[in-house]
């Protein structure tokens, strides 16, 4: 069965949320008082620690995350603190089968315009220059065939932040 984007997203915040309450956080979601919130989808509290949470979600089967910036802008890192992290839930067939990535958002923007920059600056197959159009896509799987493309390998890339949920005690 094919899920809605809408649906993977609440999904993802779920299980987000359901992983860091089984590790002893407590937790809130900006989403069910403010919808889409601009910034951050879940706080999350555990002793005197304080972390805020953004949370990106795939369906199963799918192998990328997508993001979205400002045409012409890179995804900002100066506001970014060590208590901002990513969650990107790579949702399987089952609950065994979800793959979690905990990653400092702060890393997760500098890959992101490292993709950007070098897109950008490699012209297309007929010369012409690329286009910024603030959509951007981090793959899971390798390249196929010859050459390596920056928005890809990210399995083998994030293999450090799969599960690292301990790294959110600072």
């Amino acid at each position: 069965m094919s899920l809605d984007s809408q649906l993977v997203g609440a999904f993802g915040e779920k299980a987000a949320e359901a992983e860091l309450l089984r590790r002893g956080w407590r937790t809130a979601n900006f989403n069910t008082s403010i919808k889409n919130a601009a910034d951050h989808d879940l706080i999350a509290v555990r002793g005197n620690r304080t972390i805020h949470l953004r949370v990106k979600a795939c369906g199963a089967g799918v192998d990328a995350f997508q993001f979205g910036s400002h045409p012409g802008q890179e995804l900002t890192t100066a506001d970014i603190t060590n208590a901002d992290y990513t969650i990107l839930i790579r949702m399987g067939e089952g609950r065994g089968d979800d793959h979690f990535y905990v990653i400092p958002t702060r890393i997760l923007r500098q890959q992101i315009n490292a993709h950007r920059r070098d897109f950008l600056d490699n012209p297309r197959r007929d010369g012409n220059a690329r286009k910024d159009v603030g959509h951007w896509t981090l793959r899971l799987r390798p390249t196929r065939g010859a050459g390596e493309r920056l928005n890809y390998g990210f399995a083998q890339k994030w293999k450090a932040y799969q599960d690292a949920w301990d790294s959110l005690g600072g």
